[in-house]
């Protein structure tokens, strides 16, 4: 650590804990269990799959390893040297800024993929990273971003890590520009980063280390079509533009994997309590699938409810707990 403190994501779940301690069901997004899923791709990075530590990721004449490319130009590669939760090897971009006038780097390997909206309509990024600065100065600090393109390279959404005042923001393809979440990050601090793309429903929805940043968005705003999947790409941008800070980002653990409908745990928000006290919950998930609602007042034993089944374009389905309560916690299970 480089002795920031903020702690906002322990922040978050708390609330979460608290949220189902009254009775108000809200989940972040869960791994997919169930029918397994279709990789697209994966990497550790490491030495046995073709990855050489003494070479960049992707070099100066835009030489990638292992399918790799860049836009950009700017310091990348791969380390050896054992961090807390970094084992083998794994990449890095930043440290090192452009020479030319470039003031963004993306490296990203492409996987175009037009969804399967019936058999594979979900798709999940996940990746372990962290943003380091040793010579932390917040008025010269960078952003680095995960965004992700179509194969034509429009950018669907970026998902915002900035320098500056760590704070997390989104960005959707409106050209409206960056959304703040009301949260931070820390430099140092180790992320799992989820993202959940629904390519049928045309909705996305991303969690650091299991708690929710960002909630049910739109895919596009501007595409009449569904669109394909391009790339997820890591990004180094320059802040103020122009200057270039000596921070960087590790990552590891890079995976994009498609999913059935139902090997994907939908998205529970609580709504309201109505007049007589019952608590309305909200349901997100892929249209023709089936949901199993539970309730718990221990967060222990489970109990079936109902089932439910979201319909329309947005997959949402809205039910009423018939039995008012102080204290009850709910979750939903997806069905073969």
């Amino acid at each position: 650590m480089n002795g920031h403190h903020v702690h906002p994501l322990r922040t978050l779940s708390a609330r979460v804990l608290l949220v189902l301690a009254l009775g108000l069901a809200l989940t972040a997004p869960m791994r997919a269990s169930g029918p397994a899923g279709r990789v697209l791709f994966e990497t550790g990075f490491e030495r046995f799959e073709g990855y050489d530590p003494a070479l960049d990721l992707v070099d100066g004449l835009g030489r990638g390893q292992n399918g790799w490319m860049s836009v950009g130009r700017g310091g990348n590669g791969l380390l050896t040297n054992l961090l807390a939760d970094f084992t083998g090897q794994y990449a890095y971009i930043g440290y090192q800024g452009p020479t030319n006038r470039d003031t963004s780097v993306n490296l990203f390997r492409p996987v175009r993929l037009q969804p399967d909206t019936n058999a594979l309509p979900v798709v999940v990024f996940r990746v372990t990273f962290s943003v380091r600065d040793d010579t932390p100065s917040p008025a010269s600090a960078d952003d680095f971003r995960w965004s992700v393109y179509t194969p034509d390279d429009h950018r669907l959404l970026t998902l915002d890590f900035h320098g500056p005042d760590q704070s997390i923001n989104y960005a959707l393809d409106d050209g409206k520009g960056f959304v703040g979440t009301g949260f931070q990050f820390e430099y140092g601090a180790v992320y799992d980063l989820e993202l959940w793309m629904s390519f049928g429903r045309k909705r996305w929805s991303a969690s650091l280390n299991g708690a929710s940043v960002a909630y049910e968005l739109p895919l596009t705003t501007t595409l009449a079509r569904r669109p394909a999947l391009g790339s997820v790409d890591v990004v180094w941008a320059a802040h103020p533009k122009g200057t270039w800070d000596d921070n960087y980002l590790l990552f590891d653990d890079y995976r994009i994997v498609a999913y059935p409908p139902n090997a994907v745990a939908p998205l529970m928000e609580f709504d309201r309590l109505d007049a007589q006290g019952r608590a309305v919950l909200k349901v997100w998930g892929e249209p023709g699938v089936r949901y199993r609602i539970q309730s718990s007042n221990d967060l222990s034993v489970w109990t079936d409810r109902e089932t439910v089944s979201p319909s329309g374009g947005d997959g949402l389905a809205v039910w009423t707990d018939p039995q008012p309560t102080a204290t009850r916690a709910y979750r939903a299970v997806a069905l073969p």
